[in-house]
């Protein structure tokens, strides 16, 4: 049963990654979380290791969905190379400061978060960014705030850079497409210090520092049989339902987050 739900998760978050340019944490994270919850498996560090296998998770999604945006030429190169340093810099900053926190102060946070974000999703026209006319050397800033968000709460960053890209006046399709590969980086550099911040810190069975081997094989594997299918959705469903129906995924698992001990 475990193993199923596992690769369920899996499945609904690659679709997430090729429709939205996200990595998908938003949803492995708390799934996670409430599948250790109901084996009665709470370490005290459950958050950081729930965290650290969805960044894990992302690498393997991102990786479809960057591949199948890349053969549609949405990417934009000059982007990526403004905003991947600080995304990288805010990974490592992000990734040390959760090794100080604990796992319920993470968890509000996550909700807390979560549930913004949801209410940023299903009003996406309030409020709407207005930064500057195109991408400048300022995005690489924001990248840093990202990248210790992303590497904080597991969610890759996609979810951060599409408001923020957006506000840059870069198109939805670019943007979901450049998201997917600025999540690329986030993941690969999050899992990476995860890693070696959780080396000998839990005594979780499964685990090589804070990544939970069994779940991150069975969601990523799963994720990637879907990742395709979410960018050709991306290409053919209107972007407000999408991103209402993700709104309320969003809110009841943040607001659930929140309460959940």
């Amino acid at each position: 049963m475990i193993i199923f739900l596992f690769i369920v998760i899996g499945l609904i978050t690659g679709i997430l990654a090729g429709l939205l340019g996200i990595g998908g944490g938003m949803i492995t994270v708390p799934s996670m979380f409430y599948i250790f919850h109901l084996l009665k498996t709470k370490p005290d560090n459950l958050m950081q290791i729930c965290v650290a296998t969805a960044l894990a998770t992302t690498l393997m999604t991102s990786l479809g969905s960057t591949f199948s945006h890349h053969k549609k030429k949405t990417i934009l190169p000059h982007v990526l190379k403004i905003v991947i340093p600080g995304l990288v810099i805010g990974c490592i900053l992000g990734a040390f400061a959760s090794y100080f926190l604990s796992s319920r102060t993470l968890q509000i946070v996550f909700g807390t978060i979560s549930t913004l974000f949801a209410i940023y999703f299903f009003f996406p026209k309030l409020p709407h960014f207005n930064i500057a006319p195109h991408p400048n050397k300022t995005l690489s800033l924001f990248g840093i705030l990202v990248g210790i968000l992303s590497s904080l709460l597991g969610v890759g960053g996609g979810i951060f850079l599409i408001p923020i890209f957006l506000g840059f006046h870069i198109s939805l399709l670019n943007t979901a497409a450049s998201s997917s590969a600025c999540t690329l980086a986030t993941a690969f550099v999050g899992t990476i210090a995860y890693l070696f911040m959780g080396y000998g810190q839990t005594t979780m069975p499964n685990t090589i520092g804070y990544i939970h081997i069994p779940a991150f094989l069975l969601m990523g594997i799963s994720s990637l049989s879907t990742t395709a299918l979410g960018v050709k959705l991306s290409h053919i469903l209107p972007p407000h339902v999408t991103k209402r129906v993700f709104a309320i995924v969003l809110g009841c698992t943040g607001l659930t987050m929140l309460f959940l001990k």
